[in-house]
């Protein structure tokens, strides 16, 4: 099971189901999350000084955070070459993988061990910052092992870069 998370300090509203009308507890099973009306969630907007966040912006995150995240630990055990994302991320955050894959695999192959290949996106946790930047953070689960990438995000001429990456 896969989750996004927006951090409780970020400007980015949280998701929001389609439906603006209120659902009573009686239609709704024990345990589901029970929406609030649409003039009480414009009231807590305005409480806690929730900016609207362009949905699409949101959107292409968590894509670009998705997709990078699963590159980054292919990179790293050797299934995919790192010029593969050097048009997402910055040439230093190039080199940083360049290394980290040298020393974790003696040599990178073309296919991976059986049972290992791509592993499983667990959760994803999204921090927007004043600067516009984000700072993303991946957990990734394989077959014995779930490793972490913290990601920053930024506008770049219209798209997103990735410029700065750590791994844990």
């Amino acid at each position: 099971m896969s989750t996004i998370t927006t951090s409780a300090r970020s400007t980015a509203p949280l998701p929001v189901p389609r439906s603006t009308e209120w659902t009573s507890r009686e239609s709704s099973g024990p345990g589901a999350p029970c929406e609030a009306p649409a003039h009480l969630r414009r009231a807590l907007d305005h409480i806690f000084h929730r900016s609207e966040v362009c949905r699409s912006e949101h959107r292409a995150v968590v894509e670009i955070t998705h997709s990078v995240a699963r590159a980054v630990f292919e990179i790293v055990a050797g299934y995919r070459s790192v010029s593969q994302l050097a048009f997402v991320m910055e040439p230093s955050c190039i080199a940083k993988l360049q290394r980290r894959a040298l020393l974790e695999t003696a040599q990178y192959t073309l296919e991976p061990v059986p049972g290992t290949a791509h592993g499983q996106i667990l959760s994803l946790h999204l921090d927007r910052c004043l600067s516009g930047s984000w700072e993303c953070t991946a957990i990734l689960g394989f077959k014995n092992r779930v490793r972490a990438v913290a990601l920053k995000i930024e506008p770049w001429h219209g798209r997103w870069q990735v410029t700065d990456v750590e791994l844990i």
